[in-house]
């Protein structure tokens, strides 16, 4: 086992730091885009694709806010930076499908729930090798 000098050792927790923050993105990158699979694939079979524009408005994504960053998995809004303008129509009908109600007392179908509560188990592991990886001095691919 080797020594570290107090200021080697503030060294290598400062190049930690850098890291751990780009392990943690990555990490929550691949689980943003894994539950957006997984809810595509749930508003695929239930509720049954009339024309696709609730499973095209599904999107995953890693936001920052203020001082954090989130995870975010949404449904109904096609606007984005990154999308056309024609294409910017939003799905009124999201939440409905997702929560139920509505004037036709339609039944939930929590597609996004569901893929949330699939994929959590995998986050929290991708999580963990995320920090173990920043540990060991190796990026989290």
């Amino acid at each position: 086992m080797s020594r570290l000098s107090p200021s080697e050792f503030e060294t290598r927790l400062g190049e930690m730091e850098g890291k751990l923050i780009t392990n943690i993105r990555i990490a929550m990158l691949k689980n943003a885009l894994r539950m957006e699979k997984a809810a595509k694939q749930n508003a695929t079979s239930f509720p049954k694709v009339v024309t696709g524009r609730l499973r095209n408005s599904i999107m995953g994504s890693v936001v920052r806010f203020q001082e954090d960053e989130y995870l975010i998995l949404r449904a109904g809004g096609l606007t984005a930076p990154n999308r056309p303008f024609s294409e910017s129509a939003d799905v009124v009908y999201a939440a409905v499908q997702e929560f139920g109600g509505g004037s036709h007392r339609i039944k939930p179908k929590f597609y996004l729930q569901r893929a949330r509560d699939r994929v959590i188990p995998r986050f929290e592991a991708d999580m963990n090798i995320a920090m173990r990886k920043t540990f060991e001095g190796k990026p989290y691919a």
